[in-house]
């Protein structure tokens, strides 16, 4: 969609019907400049945009009402009201659009009528120079409000106060997150999502024993999504800690260097000693951490492992006994009156008189199990914990943990031994500093893999709970279908909500990726300073942004000027948009009068010029000096100044000129 002219016919301070712009752009020139001191119509022209594209719903109303025209008689021209101009009130709007590999040329024509105490909206729509029925003209609304929502024009309208706002208020990640959902067509699918869960919400109205099954299919789904993301985050700690250990790794190669440099063999010897202690001081602490464990979890159970084994045992009674309740419940003595009558039908020639309530309680004796009193009446995920914990109690060897002690013992002598060797190789050696370097370094590196071992150690525990959790879900979720055997359409919503989800999940991680490509590059034209950011990373779950240098160390955001940060956000937006596919105009209200002079020069060469066919500027006389018009007027197809005429009571348009400067000069 690229914008070609807009006429206001008495809106808001443009007095009469000559009031037009031509935003017409070409190849090279991409931009529209308007120049204008505060108050002298900019936002009415941004305003009049929304409001003849959108109508009432720019104002966020789905139909016309009297708020709505409220708000357009408070935009009405003041003059033209006093002269009793009843019906010369309109927004008219001509842009270009490509549709089916074909360019449509669209004039959008909004006018307004007062008629009595009332005002009254008529809309006409000409495409390629001929009118639209009503018909057509609905559709016509209706697919524009598909492919171009009201939300993913705002997103076009870069208000520089409102990103100074942002910026400052710390809502970077919430303002991203909105934006890609609408930019990537995602919130198509939490739409899709919302719908599909309220839809498998009215199941749980039509039987209790659903509720309860759905309420622990979500506390399932919630304890996994949380373990996965426990995961997530210990896989980054782990590559962080790995990335440390290379980077130690290395700098213990390069003293080990110095010290043969300068000649020493005796390092060899000491680094020898010196990972032995460490070894032993790590195998001490594992030893300990398996005691700890072993004390803080199991050893209670394992004390009164024999008042255990007798809770098993009345937890499997229990069991039993549920089982035998339930077929008690479900065996009527109306059935067995049936069943018998049928037999003694098909054998006519032998009847038997049966006692029904003799022979329905001789049934449930058959299946009644012995005599038991119920105490505990634990669900199946208690009993499984039960049993689990006793199967552990029954593999532990108590001497194992004994052992522990001992070795712990042993290896503290040992660690002693070679640590009085290591002091005494100390005091004689003339390289103590160099030797401290590669003890503290080495002690690191061992401290690391040691904490990557217990992570990754955790990481597979935590696998191991998120597949019995994952086995407990599709057990539950069995038991949700299990109601629904003929209702395909509950099973399908299931599917859909995976599918949707993963689908979402996938698209925002590339995205992402994308644009974190594409800001990464722009910002560093930007800055003045060059090469300062090496990555810039966006949590896909979070949004929250992340900066490192080319040390991998992560920037903290304070570091960065006010001005920088706007930047920054400005630049990650324009990567969204980038990465989207959306042709659409950029639209920059006050953009540049938060910056300095070296960043408007930057934008202005390397950032403006990119993005896209059409960039409508709104600037006041402080945001651009005679140094940045000469910069910015090479690039742009056409500039107005606008200026408030008190006397009049009306906006008058230079064309050709911002403020004291001529475009053609």
């Amino acid at each position: 969609m690229q914008i070609t002219k807009l006429l206001l016919n008495n809106i808001g301070a443009y007095y009469g019907n000559q009031n037009m712009f031509d935003f017409r752009t070409n190849k090279g020139q991409n931009v529209i400049l308007l120049g204008g001191k505060n108050g002298a119509g900019k936002t009415t022209i941004l305003e009049s945009l929304r409001i003849v594209l959108f109508g009432s719903m720019a104002y966020g109303f789905v139909n016309e009402n009297e708020p709505y025209f409220r708000k357009i008689s408070s935009l009405l021209n003041r003059k033209a009201l006093e002269e009793n101009v009843n019906s010369d009130f309109r927004i008219i709007l001509n842009f270009t659009s490509t549709e089916e590999f074909e360019l449509n040329q669209y004039t959008l024509t909004r006018s307004w009528r007062i008629k009595g105490q009332k005002l009254k909206e008529d809309f006409y729509v000409v495409r390629n120079g001929k009118a639209l029925s009503n018909q057509e003209t609905s559709d016509f609304q209706n697919r524009l409000r598909e492919e171009m929502p009201p939300r993913l024009f705002e997103l076009c309208l870069f208000d520089g106060e409102d990103i100074s706002r942002i910026v400052s208020e710390e809502k970077i990640p919430e303002y991203l997150g909105e934006s890609g959902r609408i930019l990537f067509n995602l919130d198509l699918f939490m739409n899709l999502e919302k719908d599909l869960q309220t839809y498998r919400a009215q199941f749980t109205q039509k039987s209790s024993s659903l509720a309860e099954e759905i309420a622990e299919q979500e506390k399932l789904e919630k304890q996994i999504a949380d373990f996965q993301q426990s995961v997530d985050d210990k896989v980054s700690l782990i590559s962080a800690e790995k990335d440390e250990i290379s980077l130690l790794n290395d700098e213990i190669r390069q003293h080990k260097r110095d010290f043969d440099t300068h000649g020493g063999l005796l390092h060899e010897r000491r680094l020898e000693l010196v990972q032995k202690e460490n070894e032993i001081e790590n195998r001490r602490k594992a030893n300990s951490e398996r005691i700890r464990s072993f004390t803080n979890t199991i050893l209670p159970f394992y004390i009164a492992r024999e008042l255990l084994g007798k809770v098993i045992k009345q937890l499997d009674l229990e069991r039993e006994n549920e089982s035998f309740e339930y077929a008690s419940s479900a065996l009527e003595k109306s059935e067995i009156s049936k069943l018998i009558y049928k037999l003694q039908q098909a054998n006519s020639k032998h009847t038997v008189d049966l006692d029904i309530d003799q022979l329905h309680n001789g049934i449930l004796d058959i299946m009644r199990p012995e005599n038991i009193k119920l105490l505990h009446r634990a669900s199946f995920e208690q009993r499984s914990k039960i049993h689990n914990i006793y199967n552990q109690i029954k593999m532990i060897d108590p001497r194992s943990y004994l052992q522990l002690f001992d070795q712990n013992s042993e290896m503290l002598v040992e660690a002693q031994r070679i640590r009085r060797a290591i002091e005494l190789n100390d005091k004689s050696s003339e390289f103590k500093d160099l030797l401290e370097q590669i003890e503290v370094k080495t002690k690191r590196v061992e401290q690391l893999r040691l904490l990557v071992e217990q992570q990754e150690k955790e990481i597979q525990e935590t696998k191991d709970i998120i597949n019995i959790q994952s086995t407990a879900l599709s057990k539950v979720r069995n038991k949700i279908r299990d109601h629904y055997k003929a209702e395909d359409s509950y099973v399908m919503t299931e599917k859909l909500l995976i599918v949707s989800k993963r689908f979402r999940e996938r698209q925002w991680r590339k995205k992402l990726d994308d644009v974190i490509n594409e800001a990464t590059k722009m910002i560093n034209i930007l800055f003045r300073k060059k090469a300062y950011i090496e990555r810039i990373y966006i949590d896909h779950a979070t949004f929250e942004l992340s900066l490192f240098d080319r040390q991998k160390q992560e920037i903290t955001k304070e570091r960065l000027s006010a001005g920088e940060k706007e930047m920054l956000m400005l630049t990650v937006i324009w990567a969204m948009f980038k990465v989207s596919g959306w042709k659409l105009p950029f639209v920059f209200d006050t953009l540049m009068g938060r910056l300095d002079q070296d960043h408007k020069k930057a934008l202005i060469e390397h950032f403006i010029p990119k993005c896209g066919e059409q960039v409508l500027m709104f600037t006041t006389d402080s945001e651009i000096t005679t140094e940045h018009f000469n910069l910015i007027k090479d690039i742009t197809a056409r500039c107005y100044t606008l200026d408030f005429e008190e006397k009049f009571d009306s906006v008058s348009i230079a064309q050709g000129r911002y403020f004291n400067m001529s475009q053609g000069e």
